[in-house]
This record gives C-alpha cells, sequence and structure tokens, in this order.
C-alpha cells in the first residue's frame, strides 16, 4: 500500500492573530515584582546606612614621642647595616668581575699560544 504524502495547508485558523498569554498570574507577577521593589530598597538603604556612620577617630599612634624616636632609629640602623651589606657584596661582585676578565684574558693568550704550536 503506498501511503499519501500530506502537505502543508492553510487552514482558515491560520490567519488569526495570535498573541502570547503570561503563564504566570497576575497576582503572581506583581508579587515578584513587589519582593524585588522591597530588596533594591532594602540594600539602597543599607548602603547609605553604611555610607553615613561616623567613622572611627583616626589612626595615631597611642606611644610616646621618645618611644617613637628610638623606633625611628632602630628603622636607621637596619637601614645603615642594609646599605653596608649591599656596599659589600657590590665590591664582591666587582672583585669577582675583575677575576673573570683577567682568566679570560689568559684564556685568550694561552689558546694563541696553543695554536701556533700546531
Amino acid at each position: 500500500m503506498a501511503k499519501r504524502q500530506r502537505f502543508a495547508r492553510a487552514s482558515p485558523d491560520a490567519t488569526r492573530a495570535y498573541t502570547l498569554q503570561p503563564v504566570r498570574s497576575k497576582v503572581a507577577r506583581l508579587g515578584v515584582a513587589l519582593a524585588w521593589t522591597v530588596v533594591a530598597a532594602a540594600s539602597g538603604a543599607t548602603v547609605a546606612v553604611w555610607a553615613l556612620v561616623p567613622k572611627g577617630p583616626a589612626h595615631c599612634p597611642a606611644t610616646s614621642p621618645d618611644a617613637l624616636h628610638a623606633e625611628l632609629a632602630d628603622a636607621q640602623l637596619k637601614l645603615e647595616q642594609e646599605r653596608a651589606a649591599r656596599a659589600a657584596l657590590q665590591k664582591s661582585a666587582d672583585s669577582a668581575q675583575a677575576t673573570v676578565a683577567k682568566l679570560e684574558a689568559d684564556l685568550v693568550f694561552l689558546r694563541s699560544q696553543r695554536g701556533g704550536t700546531r
């Protein structure tokens, strides 16, 4: 048996205008909108209160001037020690660089001497 192929035909109902129908009721949609409005208002109020709360006093050290002077002297001593350590390291690096340059010169000389005896 041969099956008949059906072709799409425009039905008389196809000419009607269709509109989308909401899935939720109006009460549910208004409830969700009201909930979001309450959340937005509460968060805005929270931010406003947080911004307007007076901040604590400026942080000032509660130590005496003598303690601050001693701390400053200690920091200056540590800075001088670091400078001395850096200077010693630089002097050592310069010495090592001079030694390397001397050894390279000796190597070039020795290679030139060896090349002539072949």
